[in-house]
């Protein structure tokens, strides 16, 4: 997928301002949301990339950055000490993630829309400015890798090469670091999954003892709880009066409880 983006009518001695396609600015955005990484902590993975691009461009500044909706956030950032984002101004990073390939200004203060930039015209006097959009798989721009000098300098198209490759890794450590989280998030759905069945289970099982072992009947007065019904009664009274009478005609006398006769 690549992003399209609308050029404004330039000013007389201006050249045309980028200005982003606002549905392509909305998936942009998106996929920035998707890869979860803004306002996270320090990663070494990202501090290395930045000062690699340091070393290799001879710059005292090199910065990974992600461009928010309405700020630039440093995922990393070599030589700005203290620095966790700047405003999404035009001319340097904000301009960077409207185009595919490299942006370089070897002078800013001769470029008409970096000029401008508060990087540029404020106390860091940004001279030389070039800049690898972070590209996703599905050409959202993320953000940028960055180098800045404060002398107006050239490079070549080999170290052009190097700034995108650069790109390419920090696009590969945001997605191994994706893959990370969403295995994550997967891991602690699967146990949650199975400890709301385990805790299913153990409510279906004390429903069902429930109604195998009903609770038992109150004991008969004059009775202990377990005892057999009739338990403790004479035989007479244990049985209905007509089965009573007949079967104590039938006892020899000496079997038939005292005091009891059969009429």
């Amino acid at each position: 997928m690549i992003q399209q983006a609308s050029v404004t009518g330039p000013a007389p001695g201006r050249r045309p301002e980028l200005v982003p396609d606002p549905d392509v600015e909305a998936a942009r955005i998106a996929a920035v949301r998707r890869y979860d990484i803004l306002d996270t902590p320090p990663d070494g993975a990202f501090d290395r990339v930045a000062a690699m691009a340091a070393r290799l461009f001879d710059v005292p500044v090199a910065t990974v950055t992600i461009v928010d909706t309405d700020r630039i956030w440093f995922k990393a950032a070599h030589g700005l000490e203290g620095v966790k984002e700047i405003g999404r101004d035009p001319g340097l990073c904000g301009s960077a993630i409207l185009r595919d390939d490299a942006l370089v200004i070897p002078d800013t203060l001769r470029d008409p829309v970096a000029v401008n930039n508060p990087l540029v015209a404020g106390e860091m006097g940004v001279r030389f400015y070039a800049a690898a959009p972070i590209i996703t798989p599905d050409g959202h721009r993320l953000g940028t890798v960055n180098v800045l000098d404060t002398k107006p300098r050239s490079i070549t198209e080999d170290d052009i090469a190097t700034l995108a490759d650069l790109a390419a890794i920090v696009l590969d450590e945001m997605e191994l670091r994706l893959s990370a989280l969403r295995a994550l998030r997967d891991e602690k759905e699967r146990r949650e999954a199975e400890r709301a069945a385990r805790e299913q289970a153990e409510q279906d099982n004390r429903h069902r003892r429930v109604r195998l072992h009903p609770p038992a009947h109150p004991a008969a007065p004059g009775t202990s709880r377990g005892a057999r019904p009739g338990a403790g009664l004479p035989l007479s009274h244990r049985l209905h009066p007509r089965c009573g009478r007949r079967l104590l005609r039938r006892l020899p006398r000496r079997w038939r409880p005292v005091g009891v006769l059969p009429r």
